[in-house]
């Protein structure tokens, strides 16, 4: 608990530290903002400015992913410069520079300026690495960018059946699959005058490497599915720019932001292992010699707003905003197929011509007329008008193997609009006393949905106790009902869906939530605290999909401060998530017709045929800390240990006289589990009133038993002549890591 608060803190400070003051008055005229006198610091050491600077080396135990323990870091073994921190304050200015894990794939730069009253900047570059696996195989090689090919000899084999995948994936080549975000940012305020700012916004960023992707040539394939490494090159550019104008008496801003993304690999294109050309067969249906897909399309987003504040009498105030947005597309479109042995489908248009626009609004009033009486309301609208023109035709291809005529087949550009009304009031009558209900209404209008419009209530209530030196209690409980306009199950029907089939985000929901937080201290320097919520959601109507989602979370945890040199906190938390679905195994109708779907007869129709899944996910996470700071005289001192277990379970369950076949495996799959510890103890000692010297060491241990992600022993899955799947051999792996780090840190 200790530990979490303390990274809080630490983040808002680093934010502080980066923020700008608004302004600087022109010589002769007063500072809108005056730079606070700092007092003289108590501190033993109270210089500010550091660099932090050492060795590190991480010693792993025998079969440890390191890929893992490094997934959003960057841990080499060498010399590190970890942290750097300069600033200059005076009258006039503030001047910061930062600086964190130099020459690593996971550093960053910023800096900070304020020229009070006047003009103020900020920077900052950060890179963030994806380390997904250094164990990844892979027959495939990128010869160009987005195509991914395999060898011809090792198809030509397939081919003729001269050699089997199992055998030939053993030539995989290994590779690290990793990918990396650069992301730059600057930002600039400039006050014109004290009423008046103009600010602007910059955002750069910028991602390259791979990841896990997966390709498919259909149920019928040999191999179905393939696990490709998927090239990345693409970059988003934000751009916000704003004027204000605000005093005693409100405040009004007019902003434009812009937001484009650019991807320079569009298209993905992906060798068939076992055919080197395309071959035509029987029934319509046909071997494609490779697989093409569109990976994420160039795009545009561009929204101007405005919104404005008026304080007014009786402690009240009211805001109001108001955006208009447009999101376009129009890359090209591909084919209908790759496959030259399958009929060209003529396209309706070339490109996308993807467009929508945007409407957002928001208006709020705040009230509390006297002292024991508050209450707000607000207002919220979101509407999605997509206009992409539909696109018709009279034919599709799946998966590059067979075509299949359709008559007036189109797509179907989805939109909604969001009605969104908030209202609460709070009375409180006494100072430490207080009673709050509120009450939301949520309506939304859809287009190309089975339910077309759905209205959901919730009512809310809470009671707070502060004020109390010794103990603060907060309860809150929340009931909502959605229902939704009629379905009629034909139309689910005619696209050959169950009747009875809801999707969980439209379908009619009773939600409730209760929740409490409750703070004890009994002295000053102890302090108890314990947290509860529980919820429930049910689907009323719904035999097919999920019919119930319900969690519980509970927390108890305490401090300890007997003294500026110690402290001490634990915490211990357990949560737990559980779903129920449910499906049916059956042959399509022959015909989506009623009179089909009359007949018992067919295996559509039955509800024997019905299975459920129960799942569950449980947490238990554990964290202590113990500060020593300055106990014995120069030194600091701090210890951490956090630990954490996912558990996951799915149990399948067949209605009475299924004719359904059990599961293939035994009983029931096998839970799902994860388990991370990590421990800390952080030693350094001031040589000086300049230097420092430490010395720092990590326990890592991650454990993981997961039966569709763990290593297997081939990568083409089954194991057999004709495998329906080939893998890169990106699995979920155990490490244990012993780190130690050395580091003199110098101040001034």
């Amino acid at each position: 608990m200790r530990n979490r608060l303390s990274t809080m803190v630490a983040a808002l400070l680093l934010m502080s530290a980066g923020a700008l003051a608004q302004d600087k008055n022109p010589q002769g005229a007063p500072q809108q903002d005056v730079p606070k006198q700092t007092t003289a610091a108590t501190s033993e050491f109270p210089l500010t400015n550091q660099v932090d600077f050492g060795v590190r080396g991480t010693i792993f135990a025998e079969g440890s992913d390191q890929s893992r323990f490094q997934r959003y870091q960057d841990l080499r073994d060498g010399g590190t410069i970890d942290r750097i921190r300069w600033g200059r304050t005076t009258d006039r200015y503030l001047l910061k520079l930062e600086g964190d894990h130099l020459g690593y794939r996971d550093q960053r730069l910023a800096g900070a300026y304020n020229n009070y009253g006047k003009v103020k900047a900020a920077f900052e570059w950060n890179q963030i690495p994806i380390y997904y696996s250094d164990t990844t195989q892979s027959l495939y090689t990128e010869t160009a960018p987005g195509v991914l090919s395999i060898n011809n000899t090792i198809r030509t084999a397939l081919q003729n059946k001269t050699t089997t995948l199992v055998s030939a994936v053993g030539q995989a080549s290994p590779f690290e699959l990793r990918s990396r975000r650069d992301i730059a940012n600057v930002s600039l305020i400039y006050s014109a005058t004290p009423s008046v700012d103009f600010k602007i916004l910059v955002k750069n960023t910028d991602r390259e490497g791979a990841q896990p992707w997966a390709g498919s040539f259909g149920i019928g394939g040999t191999p179905a599915t393939v696990e490709l490494a998927v090239p990345i090159d693409h970059r988003t550019t934000e751009l916000g720019t704003a004027l204000e104008f605000g005093n005693s008496r409100g405040f009004a801003k007019i902003a434009y932001d812009g937001s484009f993304f650019r991807n320079n690999i569009t298209t993905l294109t992906w060798d068939n292992p076992v055919r080197v050309s395309d071959a035509a067969a029987a029934a319509g249906a046909s071997a494609p010699n490779v697989g093409r897909e569109s990976l994420w399309p160039n795009s545009n987003m561009n929204t101007a707003s405005v919104s404005g504040g008026l304080n007014l009498p009786g402690r009240s105030r009211a805001t109001a905003y108001l955006s208009l947005g447009s999101m376009t597309q129009n890359d090209p479109l591909l084919p209908m197929t790759a496959n030259t042995a399958l009929p060209v489908v003529p396209l309706e248009r070339q490109t996308a011509e993807a467009d929508a626009r945007v409407t957002a609004m928001n208006y709020n009033f705040t009230s509390r007329p006297t002292r024991t009486l508050w209450f707000s309301a607000r207002y919220r609208q979101y509407e999605f008008d997509n206009r992409t023109p539909i696109f018709e035709t009279g034919g599709y291809v799946n998966y590059d193997t067979a075509y299949t005529a359709t008559l007036n087949h189109e797509s179907e550009p989805l939109g909604y609009t969001r009605h969104t009304f908030d209202a609460d009031a709070s009375y409180s009558p006494t100072r430490i006393l207080g009673f709050r209900a509120g009450y939301t209404r949520e309506a939304v209008d859809r287009t190309f949905r089975i339910v077309e419009k759905t209205t959901e209530d919730t009512a809310r209530a809470s009671v707070d106790l502060t004020g109390v030196g010794w103990l603060a209690v907060r309860g809150i409980y929340e009931h909502g009902k959605r229902t939704g306009s009629p379905v009629d199950g034909l139309e689910l029907l005619s696209i050959g869906e169950q009747p009875t089939l809801r999707q969980f985000d439209i379908s009619d929901r009773n939600r409730d939530r209760f929740s409490a937080i409750v703070q004890v201290m009994p002295i000053s320097i102890l302090s108890f605290s314990g947290s509860a919520a529980v919820g429930r959601e049910e689907y009323p109507g719904t035999n097919l999909g999920l019919r119930n989602n319900d969690n519980h979370v509970y927390s108890v945890g305490f401090d300890l401060v007997p003294g500026d040199a110690v402290s001490v906190g634990m915490n211990y938390g357990w949560e737990k998530y559980t779903a129920l679905q449910a499906s049916r195994t059956a042959n399509p109708l022959p015909a989506n017709t009623e009179q089909f779907l009359s007949d018992p007869t067919q295996q559509f129709n039955d509800p024997t045929r019905d299975w459920t899944d129960d799942s569950a996910d449980t947490v238990k996470t554990f964290n202590a800390s113990l500060d020593l700071l300055k106990l014995v005289p120069k030194t600091e001192v701090r210890v951490g240990y956090d630990y954490s277990r996912a558990q996951s379970t799915y149990v399948y369950a067949l209605a009475a006289g299924s004719p359904v076949a059990t599961p293939i495996f035994p009983a029931q799959l096998p839970a799902v589990v994860n388990e991370l510890q990590r421990g800390t103890c952080d030693v350094k000692y001031f040589l000086t009133r300049h230097l420092a010297a430490g010395i720092a060491y990590w326990f890592d241990k991650y454990a993981v038993n997961d039966f569709a992600l763990g290593p297997q022993p081939s990568l083409a899955l089954p194991a057999t002549a004709a495998p329906a799947l080939i893998q890169i051999g990106y699995a979920y792996r155990p490490y244990t890591a012993n780190t130690v780090w050395g580091r003199i840190t110098y101040f001034w």
